[in-house]
């Protein structure tokens, strides 16, 4: 009887192990997925300001080109 409940043992503890490995690799790949997206955010982000310094910049020179034409007519 104790030799099937230690078999017992054994196999949940190995188990245990096999579920709280599989876990950690789970909870590192989270971290990992949740760095990559906040460096994504952040890479939205700068690329959206880029994007309205630039729009920001043919506005400029749309204007610049209309009142130059305007000038020579």
């Amino acid at each position: 009887m104790e030799v099937i409940l230690e078999k017992q043992l054994q196999e949940a503890l190995a188990e245990r192990r096999a579920v709280m490995g599989e876990f950690l690799r789970l909870k590192a790949e989270l971290v990992r997925t949740q760095q990559r997206n906040d460096d994504l955010r952040s890479e939205n982000k700068a690329l959206r300001e880029a994007l309205h310094a630039a729009e920001h910049e043919v506005t400029n020179l749309f204007s610049y080109a209309t009142q130059m034409g305007g000038e020579a007519s």
